[in-house]
């Protein structure tokens, strides 16, 4: 296929070949809202929905949330390290450190291929309790809790509190979620600092205050050490004041000092990446190599590679031969091959984003979770697992449509009674995420962090149905404030 047609290709094949199933349910949810307010259905039932309080419905979303991760966790056979994938890495890092060797290779090697924060909590962990990774599964199974606080608290900040409980309680059965608590990732760590990173400033734009700021940028930079998604977030922050609150000076100081913090906490992990390797490495070494392996003469949007001499291969990154190398050389390579093919890489860019948002999951969680079987378990039937693997794909594909929905309601001219000041943090949050996913990777297993944004999304698009129709502004007003104390 003719690089010309690289985005309409993954287009069709990721979006409009697949998710038949998906589509059908998620307009059937939208229709059955549509008829159900049509008719009044909502307002008769809504009452039903009042007695009980805002606070009693999320703690039993909490709850639910907790049981069955809890559940899962006792139930899957799965025994970490899975084959190949990143929790290798960590656990061997994690076991380097708590042994006192450092952050090192399997030849002994000072590396820098992971960003430290994940594998030293492992060490940690390792240090004080041994290498007990049932340990680290209870330890995923309690951070759901902050987790879906927080997305209650966003949404119901942006918007109110029905979204705010309907998000948490889609990220509560959210099935990727409850499949991996029981693998070993940072996500796990990383997905409530960036939250409530997020939060914290969403509460600055609606009522500035530069201690929450600070803050903000601690969990970003701490976070960055877990995934380094949130290594800029202070674009996300100048942006928002700038184009919404067209508040220049604010803008500019709220990107310096975020990113400037950002960077000072990167700071003692650089130096020793400069002592021990010559280079100082802010995060990670593998960032070149995978910026490479996306940005080249044969890579595609799904199935990236490293070329080969004759495929029109950089000579200096196939010769390179340390991690510091292989990172400089990437990176030069990546960026070479971009100035001389802008519009393929354009194309090549918006096309892992499509790929990394398709209809389907590929199964990477539940595979990861009957990959290695524990000793004395057995591994289930694959008719099992198939419908596992199938409940996990359309669960997501719902709520990415719902979300979709959700984004258009946000630009409704009318829709101004569902959302307060700093919900479009959101969505820029969103378009932040994945500029970084075009630019690098767009592998499946990526859309775990956005995940909470896509349920908080849907949510928002649902509340359309259960917000009273406002006559004028005054009723508008009045509505706002009954759906805020319900």
């Amino acid at each position: 296929m003719g690089q010309e047609m690289i985005l309409w290709n993954a287009f069709y094949e990721y979006f409009l070949t697949k998710g038949e199933t998906v589509r059908t349910i998620a307009v059937g949810i939208l229709l059955g809202f549509f008829f159900f307010r049509r008719f009044g259905i909502i307002e008769k039932y809504k009452k039903y929905f009042l007695k009980i309080s805002p606070r009693k419905w999320l703690i039993l979303i909490l709850f639910l949330g907790f049981v069955l991760r809890l559940a899962w966790v006792i139930w899957s056979p799965y025994s970490p390290p899975a084959a190949g994938t990143e929790d290798t890495f960590m656990i061997d890092h994690a076991r380097d450190l708590a042994s006192g060797k450092g952050y090192i290779t399997a030849e002994g090697v000072p590396s820098a291929n992971r960003p430290i924060g994940y594998a030293l909590l492992l060490a940690g962990i390792f240090k004080l309790f041994g290498e007990n990774l049932d340990l680290v599964a209870i330890m995923n199974v309690f951070l759901i809790l902050p987790t879906l606080w927080l997305v209650y608290k966003i949404g119901t900040l942006v918007a109110n509190q029905f979204v705010g409980l309907l998000a948490s309680f889609l990220v509560s059965i959210y099935p990727t979620s409850i499949f991996a608590s029981r693998v070993v990732l940072e996500e796990h760590v990383f997905i409530p600092m960036w939250l409530a990173g997020i939060l914290l400033l969403i509460l600055d734009y609606q009522k500035p205050n530069w201690s929450k700021v600070l803050w903000a940028a601690v969990l970003f930079a701490v976070g960055a050490h877990f995934r380094t998604y949130s290594f800029a977030m202070g674009l996300v922050a100048f942006f928002i004041w700038f184009v919404f609150k067209k508040n220049y000076g604010q803008a500019f100081l709220r990107l310096f000092v975020i990113q400037t913090i950002i960077l000072l906490v990167a700071l003692p992990w650089a130096i020793r990446n400069y002592y021990k390797m010559g280079e100082p490495i802010l995060y990670s070494t593998y960032i070149g190599g995978a910026f490479y392996y996306s940005n080249n003469p044969i890579s595609d949007v799904r199935y990236p590679v490293y070329p080969t001499l004759e495929q029109g291969g950089d000579i200096a990154f196939l010769q390179a031969k340390t991690e510091v190398e292989v990172n400089r050389a990437g990176k030069a390579a990546a960026w070479r091959w971009i100035k001389k093919n802008p519009s393929i890489f354009i194309q090549k860019a918006l096309g892992r984003g499509v790929y990394l948002l398709g209809l389907s999951r590929e199964g990477w969680i539940v595979k990861d979770n009957f990959n290695t079987i524990h000793a004395g378990r057995t591994r289930p039937p694959e008719k099992l697992i198939s419908r596992i693997d199938r409940l996990d794909n359309d669960f997501y594909g719902v709520i990415l449509l719902l979300s979709l929905f959700g984004i258009i309601v946000f630009f409704f001219p009318k829709a101004e009674i569902l959302r307060k000041p700093g919900m479009a943090y959101l969505l820029v949050t969103l378009i932040y995420y994945l500029g970084i996913i075009c630019l690098t990777l767009g592998h499946r297993k990526y859309r775990f962090p956005i995940e909470p944004i896509f349920c908080l999304l849907a949510a928002y698009g649902i509340s359309l149905f259960t917000t009273p129709k406002p006559s004028d502004k005054k009723n508008a007003h009045a509505a706002t404030l009954a759906l805020n104390k319900s």
